[in-house]
């Protein structure tokens, strides 16, 4: 079997898109052996493509989202027509059985089956969420390019469900395979972690968050949790700055916040597992996930977990996670006092995470794919 996967999203800035593509195609190398060819928009190559560096990528992110937004739109779409152009000539020179969308919509192509990853639909649930040339963009395309799908995959069953019902599609023709844990996340030694926290002068006791800095991930009730604790714990919030309104940030510092909140920015993946490590708990109050990685990233390095008891985070966490209602900062800062204070409770946590997580495995997500492929391209090859 002969795949083609859209590459791109290994050669930008590794957020939870990067890591799920980089992470299933390691596996299915290791498993397949081969047949598997990654177009860059330009060329089909072999071999998985190295990342371009942290600070690059968000140089030249930052550096668009200074356009106005009907210019990024516009730059979107002829970006896009040009890779479906390339794309169309690619699979016009070399025979695939699978062409595997890694992106935000799926190409038109009519002579390979199309298996199109939706990670979640906030695009069209928390479209004030997302900066409005990523809507536009989505709007323009999937529409016009879905029906040409030939299978959904996606990351959770919540995501399953709600593609069947938004779209009204054949629960058949739409497969929910799960992520699992980056191999470079594993409980690190206490001298590990002082050792990062001494360097960037972060404090030896924290709680963390991990992901983008956009407003779907709700720092706002976090923010106003930490004013309602008792233990008096900072924060340390890693990722990129990312898109929307800030203004949570001036309300911290307003709440007299400012020395409990420490932004570490985007960090490599073993600083983050030492921060995983050393950390009282990860703290993750997002309004809606696809699956929530950071929160299986955590429990694999032995971190407590709280997190919203909304969209994927049950079906992810399972029984090894405080919960708390999205909009409940109170609940949230109770939690935390609970977590800081009861070190029963906080170890009891760890292993339950630590069990959590090694049920999730990237071979095991590998071999499901690769068998969902098979499948849909032999009932291509037989006119089904």
């Amino acid at each position: 079997m002969k795949i083609l996967v859209n590459s791109i999203p290994l050669t930008t800035l590794q957020t939870g898109i990067g890591r799920y593509v980089r992470n299933l195609y390691r596996a299915m190398e290791a498993v397949a052996g081969g047949g598997i060819r990654y177009f860059s928009g330009i060329r089909a190559d072999g071999g998985i493509p190295r990342g371009s560096s942290p600070r690059f990528s968000m140089r030249m992110i930052d550096a668009l989202w200074k356009l106005p937004d009907p210019a990024v739109f516009t730059l979107r779409v002829l970006h896009w027509l040009a890779y479906e152009a390339m794309l169309r000539r690619a699979c016009g020179r070399e025979r695939f059985d699978i062409y595997h969308e890694t992106g935000f919509v799926p190409a038109e192509i009519r002579n390979v089956p199309v298996v199109y990853n939706i990670y979640d639909l906030s695009l069209l649930k928390y479209r004030e969420k997302h900066p409005k040339e990523r809507v536009w963009f989505f709007d323009h395309f999937f529409r016009r390019r879905f029906p040409a799908v030939a299978h959904v995959l996606t990351i959770s069953s919540f995501v399953k469900s709600e593609i069947v019902d938004e779209f009204r599609m054949d629960p058949d023709r739409v497969s929910a395979i799960p992520l699992a844990p980056d191999p470079v996340f594993s409980p690190r030694q206490k001298e590990e972690t002082d050792l990062v926290l001494r360097e960037r002068g972060w404090p030896d006791e924290y709680l963390l968050f991990v992901g983008s800095l956009e407003p779907r991930k709700n720092l706002s009730l976090l923010m106003e949790a930490l004013v309602m604790t008792g233990e008096k714990i900072p924060v340390i919030l890693t990722g990129w700055q990312a898109w929307g309104d800030k203004e949570w940030i001036e309300r911290a510092r307003r709440l007299g916040l400012g020395d409990r909140i420490h932004f570490a920015g985007y960090v490599d993946d073993e600083t983050l597992a030492r921060l995983y490590s050393g950390t009282a708990g990860l703290v993750y109050p997002s309004l809606y996930e696809g699956f929530g990685l950071p929160v299986l990233e955590a429990m694999a390095c032995g971190a407590p977990v709280i997190c919203s008891n909304s969209s994927s985070l049950p079906e992810t966490a399972g029984d090894a996670a405080l919960y708390i209602r999205p909009d409940d900062a109170e609940g949230l800062a109770h939690c935390i006092d609970r977590l800081v204070r009861d070190t029963e409770l906080a170890g009891e946590l760890r292993e339950k995470g630590l069990k959590r997580a090694a049920s999730f495995t990237w071979d095991g997500t590998a071999r499901e794919t690769l068998h969902l492929f098979g499948r849909i391209a032999a009932r291509h090859r037989s006119g089904g």
